[in-house]
C-alpha cells in the first residue's frame, strides 16, 4: 500500500504529465521519435533504417546512482532534455527518476559549443553502463551518418581504463569522454545535439558482444583452462566471503578482482578459463560480454525472491541475466539476513549471500 508521501509523489508525476508545470519525464522505450522496430518483447531497431531527428540544443542533467568503488569515478545517471522533457525507459522507476531530474534542474548551466551526439540517458554504473550503454556506443561511434562533419558522441564511462579501452576500439574522433565527475558538477547545455535513440538491453549487448569480440580474442592470455573466481572482494555482496575466499584457495581457483586488471586482459581470462565462478549482480556482465562456455553463477536461491514484483525482477540484473541464461549454472545461496520483509522490498542482486560452504566444498571436489 503507498505511503502518503508516495501518493503525493505519484500526483507530482502526473500533474506533469499534462504539461502544466514545466518539466515532465513522459515514458518513451525508444526514444523521441517513431523509429522502425520489430516487436519481440523488447523493441530492437531496425539499425539500417534509422531516421535521425534533426541536431538541436539540449541540456545534459546528471545526478549520483548507486555506488562506484572506482576514485573520482562516481556513479551517476545522466540525461539528455529537450524541449523540457526526458525520456523514462520503464514505467517502473519513472516516478522516482522525475523527481530525481527535477531535483538537478536548478545547478548551474555550462554552454558546450559544437557538434555532438548524446543519448537520451547514460549512465557510469558499470553494470548498467555495459548492460544498457557498451554496445550502442560501439555501434555508432562507427556509424557515418552520426559522425559525419566531425560529430562526435559525448560519453563516459565506469573508470578510466574501460574509457581508455572506448578510446582504443571506437575509430579516432568519434568520442568526446567526459568523466562522471565532469557531469555531475554542472548541467551541461549544448548548442548542436543529435539525439541517439535509446537500444533495448537485448540489443545493446548483442552488439557489446560482437563488437568486443575481435579485441578480445587478439593476443589472447597464452593461460588457458583456468578455474577462476569472479568477485569485487566486497563483504555486503558476500557475509561470509574470507571463508568462501579460502574454500576457492584450497581448491586451486584463482581469485580475481575486475578493478586489479586491465579490461581486455580480464576478458580474454575470463573467455579461456576452463572453470569460472562469479558473484552476482554487475560482476556477471564481463563474462556476458566475452564468454562461450558455460561458468557459474553465485545467486539468492529464487525461492527468496519469489515475492518480489517480476515487473521489477526483470529490469536491470535479471534482464541481463536472461540474455545468457543458457551458460550460465547458477549455484543458489540464502540470503546474509532471512527476512521475508527484504525479499519483497530489496531486488534480488541487492541482497547479501551466505554461501553455503559445504556444498561449494562438494561443486568445487
Amino acid at each position: 500500500m503507498k505511503r502518503l508521501g508516495d501518493w503525493a509523489r505519484w500526483l507530482w508525476l502526473k500533474a506533469a504529465d499534462t504539461r502544466l508545470l514545466g518539466y515532465h519525464h513522459p515514458l518513451s522505450p525508444v526514444g523521441f521519435a517513431p523509429l522502425p522496430a520489430a516487436r519481440v518483447g523488447q523493441t530492437v531497431l531496425d539499425l539500417d533504417r534509422l531516421t535521425l531527428a534533426a541536431p538541436a540544443p539540449a541540456l545534459l542533467v546528471s545526478h549520483p546512482y548507486r555506488s562506484s568503488a572506482v576514485p573520482h569515478y562516481p556513479s551517476i545517471e545522466t540525461w539528455t532534455l529537450r524541449g523540457g522533457s526526458s525520456r523514462a525507459q520503464a514505467a517502473a522507476p519513472r516516478t522516482i527518476q522525475f523527481h530525481t531530474i527535477r531535483k538537478q534542474l536548478g545547478k548551474t548551466k555550462r554552454p558546450l559549443e559544437g557538434p555532438y551526439a548524446v543519448f537520451p540517458h547514460s549512465t557510469s554504473h558499470f553494470g548498467h553502463w555495459v548492460g544498457d550503454c557498451l554496445g550502442a556506443i560501439l555501434w555508432f561511434a562507427r556509424e557515418p551518418r552520426v559522425t559525419a562533419g566531425g560529430r562526435r558522441l559525448l560519453v563516459t564511462a565506469p573508470s578510466p581504463e574501460w574509457a581508455a579501452l572506448l578510446e582504443q576500439l571506437c575509430p579516432p574522433g568519434s568520442v568526446e569522454l567526459f568523466t562522471p565527475e565532469q557531469l555531475l558538477e554542472v548541467n551541461w547545455q549544448l548548442t548542436d545535439a543529435l539525439l541517439l535513440p535509446r537500444l533495448s538491453p537485448w540489443q545493446n549487448l548483442s552488439l557489446a558482444r560482437d563488437l568486443l569480440a575481435p579485441a578480445v580474442a587478439v593476443g589472447e592470455s597464452s593461460i588457458r583452462g583456468e578455474r577462476l573466481f569472479l568477485c569485487s572482494l566486497r563483504d555486503e555482496r558476500i557475509v561470509n566471503l574470507p571463508e568462501v575466499l579460502r574454500c576457492f584457495e584450497r581448491h586451486h581457483v584463482t581469485v580475481l578482482n575486475p578493478l586489479e586488471m586491465a579490461p581486455l586482459a580480464l576478458l580474454r581470462r575470463l573467455r579461456q578459463a576452463g572453470e569460472l565462478w562469479c558473484e552476482h549482480g554487475s560482476m556477471a556482465l564481463n563474462p556476458l560480454v566475452c564468454r562461450s562456455e558455460p561458468y557459474h553463477l553465485l545467486e539468492l536461491d529464487p525461492r527468496c525472491a519469489a515475492g518480489y514484483d517480476p515487473a521489477q525482477a526483470v529490469l536491470g540484473g535479471g534482464l541481463y541475466n536472461g540474455f545468457q541464461r543458457g551458460l550460465q549454472r547458477p549455484f543458489p545461496c540464502p540470503p546474509a539476513v532471512e527476512s521475508a520483509r527484504l525479499d519483497r522490498l530489496l531486488h534480488p542482486y541487492q541482497r547479501q549471500l551466505r554461501v553455503d560452504l559445504q556444498a561449494l566444498e562438494q561443486a568445487l571436489s
